[in-house]
């Protein structure tokens, strides 16, 4: 969200000192990601301590972004970023129409581009080899997602949204865009959710044993230091799935005789799932599409400079090294399974 949210800062001043016994002297919205049901903020107490406040629309809260990345930092993975507990020991707290989560302030980048270094993917590469072999408490994670390989959603969602607005001239120039891109890409998008379908058949009982995954793993979720110390934010979208969730945006160096990327110098010897990631990395480009046509047509809350964001972002899906390319790409691995 880089609009600022509708929050009571000096009641969330008081909030913080009741649950977290912080005495706060500054606190700072931070313009960053792309959620725009949330809202991100660098906190500053009188003793000089920084803090990374998050604020989650409870409409969209899911608890296990929580829950998750607070047991693996327990197991001993230090490159997880979990929420600091409160003074009743919970992992977020109740603000009006909003959940609170307090994370430690980590000075780092997350920039895109120039994104990661070799010695910095290496080290993620590690870290998520420890991720997907950790042991689930005896009794799970009872609200965690779990992969069911079913696109009937995205179908669903798709049809009754080109039957309702693709022939429509009505709205602003913003979302008469949106929907001239669609319509540009349609039979793109078509032919991407025909594959997931595909595959979907045979993912349901072909697949590798579910893991903890993070489920969006990119530049902009790994945190790195100046001094190539990693961390992974952002745990939204966490959930078991088959490893291959979590490469969607990892060099995988899929030819016989190459020699492994750093994430896989770090992660260790994997074979691949190539039905899986292309699955995924298809699954991705459907799911950021109807994202952005969301928050261009159905969010009366957003301006329109972020609508426009929205509707760029949807032409970069299908730009040179965009989503679209990926996929289409790992689709050719499956040529040889």
């Amino acid at each position: 969200m880089r609009e600022k949210p509708n929050i009571a800062e000096e009641q969330l001043l008081t909030h913080l000192e009741e649950e977290y016994h912080l005495s706060v002297l500054n606190l700072e919205f931070l313009p960053l990601g792309l959620d725009t049901n949330a809202g991100t903020y660098r906190v500053v107490t009188g003793q000089g301590t920084a803090y990374f406040l998050k604020a989650k629309q409870v409409t969209s809260f899911y608890e296990p972004t929580c829950i998750v990345p607070r047991y693996l930092c327990d197991q001993g993975i230090a490159a997880v970023v979990a929420p600091i507990p409160t003074q009743q020991q919970t992992l977020w707290t109740q603000f009006g129409n909003w959940r609170i989560m307090l994370y430690p302030f980590i000075d780092g980048e997350t920039s895109w581009q120039p994104g990661l270094n070799d010695e910095q993917w290496h080290a993620v590469g590690a870290a998520f080899k420890r991720i997907h072999e950790a042991t689930l408490p005896p009794e799970g994670f009872p609200s965690l997602r779990i992969e069911r390989f079913d696109p009937g959603e995205y179908s669903r969602w798709i049809e009754s949204f080109e039957a309702l607005q693709l022939a429509s001239h009505d709205g602003s120039s913003v979302e008469r865009d949106l929907r001239a891109c669609w319509i540009e890409h349609q039979s793109t998008i078509h032919t991407l959710l025909s594959l997931m379908e595909k595959l979907a058949r045979s993912l349901t009982t072909h697949t590798g044993p579910r893991v903890i995954c993070h489920a969006d793993l990119h530049p902009g979720n790994i945190l790195r230091t100046p001094s190539n110390d990693v961390f992974v934010i952002d745990w939204d979208d966490v959930m078991l799935a088959p490893k291959e969730r979590d490469f969607l945006f990892v060099n995988t160096n899929g030819s016989p005789g190459q020699t492994p990327s750093p994430f896989f110098q770090g992660y260790g010897t994997s074979e691949i799932d190539w039905a899986a990631l292309t699955y995924y990395r298809s699954e991705r480009v459907i799911t950021d599409l109807i994202a952005c046509a969301q928050d261009v047509l159905f969010r009366d809350d957003l301006e329109e400079a972020t609508k426009a964001e929205a509707v760029e972002l949807f032409r970069d899906i299908f730009g040179e090294n965009g989503e679209v390319e990926m996929a289409f790409a790992t689709a050719l691995y499956l040529e040889g399974e």
